[in-house]
């Protein structure tokens, strides 16, 4: 039996919309990586809401998230980009 590949979702997106980041940080920086998510929020005029998320089984990461309002695509990955630029984070998603 030949497996079909899966056609890719093409959602669009309509702005403005809600959308929560989760953004993973090593548990040993993760005081500095909060302080530094919360600057980046700022800088797009967003206030500070970080809710801790799961951690991982080991313990050296664990996840922040919250969600905003976004205006734009552009917002969306500018705001995306300047979160993973910050020490300590692994990945936002």
């Amino acid at each position: 039996m030949a497996l079909k590949p899966i056609e890719s979702i093409k959602a669009e997106l309509h702005f403005p919309l809600e959308w929560e980041f989760r953004v993973i940080v090593e548990s040993q920086k993760a005081e500095s990586a909060r302080l530094a998510l919360s600057e980046v929020l700022a800088k797009f005029g967003k206030k500070a809401d970080w809710h801790a998320g799961l951690n991982s089984k080991n313990g050296r990461y664990l996840t922040f998230k919250t969600a905003l309002v976004l205006s734009s695509k552009a917002m969306m990955e500018e705001l995306a980009a300047d979160l993973a630029a910050v020490e300590g984070v692994k990945f936002v998603l």
